[in-house]
């Protein structure tokens, strides 16, 4: 079924320009949103630079950990977006390539212990996964990021014993709470992009 061009709002097309997305860049949601001046169009573009300006963690970092959500997301734009702002914060190729490979790596890591949790029983316990992690041994991002990218996506796919994991291990590698909930703060606004921009 063809459809015309549509003119969104001046708030939608914000969203758009905020995230490098061409101006006509389409999708239902979108559709909906530029029907309506929407309040909640600016909110969220506030919302994103807002949390990408953060006093605890750098912008190499912020940029890393929105990559690492808009991979699991899945969402193409959103992912060219980040990685470009990483580049741009000095990120490496290696270093947003394994932005990539962790939220790859978490969505397997996730549903095991998501079951695990879920099932509840100690046999589950007892089993090894059987899978081949070599990538959190010695990450490029390093420990502390890799860490950190790890517990967004964890929290974001919603394994709770994921995220007391890799929270807990971060306190240990010595980061703060604030980091953390910096961290957390990017995914969350990553993800409700996602559900309008894709």
């Amino acid at each position: 079924m063809e459809q015309a061009m549509t003119t969104y709002e001046e708030g939608t097309a914000a969203l758009l320009q905020e995230v490098g997305a061409a101006a006509d860049h389409a999708n239902a949601a979108l559709h909906v949103l530029g029907t309506v001046s929407s309040r909640y169009a600016r909110d969220l573009k506030l919302n994103l630079k807002g949390v990408l300006k953060s006093a605890h963690l750098n912008d190499k970092e912020t940029s890393l950990l929105a990559l690492s959500i808009a991979a699991n997301q899945k969402n193409g734009p959103l992912t060219a977006h980040f990685q470009a702002l990483a580049t741009q914060a000095g990120a490496t190729a290696d270093e947003s390539a394994e932005a990539v490979a962790c939220a790859s790596l978490l969505a397997a890591n996730n549903v095991l212990y998501r079951f695990r949790h879920f099932a509840g029983k100690e046999k589950y316990q007892e089993l090894r996964p059987g899978l081949r992690m070599n990538i959190m041994m010695n990450p490029a991002t390093g420990k502390h990021l890799f860490e950190l990218m790890s517990l967004v996506v964890s929290a974001v796919n919603g394994c709770e014993q994921c995220v007391k994991s890799h929270e807990a291990s971060l306190i240990a590698l010595g980061a703060s709470e604030e980091q953390v909930w910096d961290a957390i703060r990017i995914a969350s606004v990553v993800a409700s992009y996602d559900r309008v921009v894709y």
